[in-house]
């Protein structure tokens, strides 16, 4: 329960920060939400195709080099992403469409852009970037007429200009078209509205594009889904279908090109085979004049030809010489009587060699028919020995000239032979050569024919280009998507929720200030004597117990009086009641005077002590003056009695505090300050002093040594934390007994006594209201005195 009477306590002390931060939160929310420009958002949606088709055993990528083409692959989304959101591609969508110049009309509260309807058009020709994103003021004075104004620097220029004219000037030349709608008709309300337009940057338009514009790809999709966002929804939507159709033109104008290139290529290269093919024929007829070749096949067979008959040739001549050698052999040896010669003389074509053959033949016929009747002695044989002896000599001489003689035929054919080999042998080295030559030019004949074959196919493939992108959605509006002003308001309002909650917290943790006894109770365990509810004579130090007894405030220092019979109850002779405060306007010196006033009006014999030596107030609130007091006789310069001053309320006397010293703190420590609370006590029933502020001067502390009861005042403007914490060190470091406190400046609502039940007190007269006041007062601090326990004897409130 005490935690929600603490909770409820919070919110009623600090209900209406919330509430005014909310409200001025949401005021202003309001009015930053309504001047922010609307954004809207249009989409489009492209197809794309992949770049990586290619056309088999080409040289041309894509379809350009056939008319039919083979899909390769799944094109590289995300380089396309990055391609429409270029640099250059949005830079000339944004030149198409001529967005350089925004036209506004100014209103009451904020600038308002328009894309269409403008009566006047604005051609850039030339400007000074100084003057990019500055105002320039349009006004329409007539049909033929405008004015145009601008800052530059610190001054105004204002230029009265023609329509359809070049403007020329040191900033920009600019060109002021005029539409249909400046007509005499119009003119008058056209006059009326202020015009505003801003020339941009073109790099300002692309990076602000490029930052409103986002691309994505849906998974396993080849769509592009492209979106801007932009104040005005038709220049988003016609923007976003230019950026689409620059884009396709680009693809088509790239496959273009490469066609374009190709061909290039193609003639190029047809260019250098017909140089290489010229070279190689130049080349080919140099090599065959210089080696003599006409048909080299024919000269290999001739060759060949004659060098078999040469060697059929030699075959015989050495055939001859075996015969030869044979025969010679046969003639040498002699072994066959009847002189057989061997047949292969027969191959010997040689008419000499046959006679003398033949010739020796018969001889030795002849010679064998002889000895059948002779012997070898007979004469007749003998010169037939001698004949057949000289014809083998002759034979033997002839054999071996022939032998000479075809055996250098033999040589003169083998040098023949070895002439005729080594012309077959250059054959294969020139045929080689040769056969590199005509390779090279078979190999660049080839590629001729091939070039031709793919010239002839680029051309025809230029025929059948087509984009490779295609809009599947042409833009459209999405709507507004910012700002979201519900969110901005509610964002607001959070953010002034939250400070207003930092600042509850920080006066609830810092400066939670003390408004009621009941919250006093709560933060002190030390005695608390009563509350005086918040008056505005308590500047002006006026004693409201003299001059109004009946009112509320009275009431509260009867009160007081009546609770600090109880405070001391132990102490002998008159009681000295010290009275100081934390700070400086707490209405301690008010206090004073009249709870002094108070216990004069119960009879008592009071003595009031101006020891606010420093700042004194009392006299003003008596209305008195004295040259001489608590200061003067500290010093000894004049006796205690010749100062006390009578004043204008029965039994209350005071002894002011005189001219204000230099070393006030240091007199107070004097024996002196002993002996007037000693003559106080003597004389009097109570002693009321009042005191400087304890929390700026210790002067307090050493009177409240030499008090009967210390009292602490709290005003419940400054009652914080502090305050109260400064009072409790006081009371411990300083070993106080008869320590209290008083609540000052209690609103009404806050006292649950007089505020809800004065009005019954005083209903039945006053001394049944001042006692049942007394009697009920704060939770029981006070219980009332006097003979019937309700308040003042009736003899002394008769005085009063």
């Amino acid at each position: 329960m005490g935690d929600l009477k603490s909770i409820w306590k919070i919110v009623a002390k600090n209900w209406y920060i919330v509430l005014l931060l909310a409200a001025f939160s949401y005021s202003v929310g309001l009015f930053y939400s309504f001047r922010l420009t609307d954004v809207y958002a249009a989409r489009t949606q492209i197809l794309l195709k992949s770049f990586d088709e290619y056309q088999p055993n080409s040289i041309i990528s894509d379809n350009e080099g056939s008319v039919s083409s083979t899909y390769k692959s799944y094109v590289d989304n995300s380089n396309q992403m990055r391609v429409i959101k270029s640099y250059d591609l949005i830079e000339k969508s944004i030149r198409r469409m001529k967005l350089d110049v925004s036209y506004f009309i100014q209103g009451r509260v904020r600038l308002t852009e328009i894309y269409e309807g403008t009566p006047f058009e604005v051609n850039v020709l030339k400007i000074n970037p100084v003057f990019y994103e500055k105002d320039f003021r349009f006004r329409v004075l007539d049909t033929q007429h405008f004015e145009l104004s601008y800052s530059k620097g610190d001054s105004a220029i204002v230029l009265k200009c023609d329509f359809d004219k070049e403007l020329v000037n040191p900033d920009f030349r600019i060109l002021v078209r005029k539409a249909g709608e400046i007509n005499r008709q119009t003119v008058k309300s056209l006059s009326f509205i202020n015009y505003i337009f801003k020339i941009h940057s073109l790099s300002t338009l692309v990076y602000r594009c490029m930052s409103a514009m986002d691309v994505e790809n849906p998974d396993y999709t080849n769509v592009l889904q492209v979106t801007l966002e932009d104040p005005i929804p038709k220049r988003a939507e016609e923007l976003l279908d230019t950026i689409a159709h620059v884009y396709i033109e680009n693809t088509l104008q790239q496959r273009f090109d490469i066609n374009r290139n190709t061909l290039v290529y193609i003639n190029r290269q047809m260019d250098t085979v017909v140089d290489i093919l010229n070279n190689i024929e130049d080349t080919l007829q140099l090599y065959k004049e210089k080696h003599g070749i006409l048909d080299l096949s024919r000269e290999e067979q001739d060759y060949f030809d004659k060098l078999s008959g040469y060697d059929r040739q030699k075959s015989n001549y050495q055939l001859n010489i075996s015969a030869l050698d044979a025969l010679e052999d046969y003639v040498i040896q002699n072994k066959d009587p009847e002189f057989l010669p061997p047949n292969i003389y027969v191959d010997i074509n040689d008419n000499f060699l046959l006679k003398n053959v033949s010739d020796l033949y018969n001889m030795q016929i002849e010679r064998n028919a002889g000895l059948t009747s002779a012997t070898n002695k007979n004469l007749a044989i003998q010169g037939i020995d001698k004949k057949i002896e000289l014809s083998k000599k002759d034979i033997l001489v002839y054999i071996g000239n022939s032998r000479i003689a075809i055996q250098s035929r033999i040589k003169d054919l083998e040098d023949e032979m070895n002439k005729y080999i080594a012309n077959i042998q250059t054959i294969p080295e020139k045929q080689r050569g040769l056969m590199n030559i005509q390779r090279r030019q078979k190999v660049n004949e080839d590629l001729y024919i091939f070039l031709l074959q793919k010239r002839a196919n680029t051309v025809i493939a230029k025929a059948g280009i087509i984009p490779l992108t295609k809009v599947i959605e042409t833009s459209r509006s999405m709507g507004l998507v910012k700002p979201n002003r519900t969110r901005i308001i509610l964002g607001f309002v959070g953010v002034g929720l939250l400070i207003s909650f930092i600042i509850v917290f920080i006066r609830v943790a810092f400066y939670d200030k003390i408004e009621s006894v009941d919250e006093l109770k709560q933060k002190t365990e030390l005695p608390i004597v009563g509350e005086i509810l918040h008056n505005r004579m308590m500047k002006e130090l006026t004693i409201p117990v003299e001059t109004d007894p009946k009112s509320p405030i009275s009431e509260s220092f009867r009160t007081i009086r009546t609770n600090l019979q109880y405070l001391a109850p132990d102490s002998k002779g008159a009681k000295v009641i010290v009275i100081t405060s934390n700070n400086p306007g707490e209405g301690k010196t008010f206090c004073s005077i009249n709870l002094a006033s108070i216990f004069s009006k119960a009879g008592k014999k009071v003595l009031l002590l101006e020891l606010d030596l420093h700042k004194p107030r009392v006299q003003k609130g008596l209305n008195i003056t004295s040259d001489k007091g608590i200061s003067t006789i500290l010093i000894g310069k004049d006796d205690i009695a010749s100062c006390v001053k009578n004043t204008q309320i029965e039994n209350l006397d005071a002894i002011l505090s005189g001219p204000i010293p230099p070393n006030a703190s240091e007199l107070l420590l004097s024996d002196n300050m002993r002996r007037i609370f000693e003559f106080g006590r003597q004389h009097y029933d109570y002693v009321v002093v009042d005191t400087p502020p304890v929390g700026l001067i210790s002067d307090a502390l050493v009177l409240m040594q030499l008090a009967d009861i210390s009292l602490f005042v709290l005003n419940t403007k400054f009652a914080f934390r502090e305050a109260i914490a400064n009072a409790h060190e006081i009371v411990n470091v300083n070993k106080l007994v008869n320590f209290a406190f008083i609540l000052n400046g209690v609103k009404r609502k806050k006292s649950k006594y007089y505020y809800n039940r004065y009005a019954y007190g005083y209903g039945y007269g006053g001394r049944y209201g001042y006692g049942y006041g007394a009697y009920k007062a704060y939770g029981g601090h006070g219980y009332g005195y006097g003979n019937n326990g309700y308040g003042d004897p009736p003899t002394q409130e008769k005085k009063s």
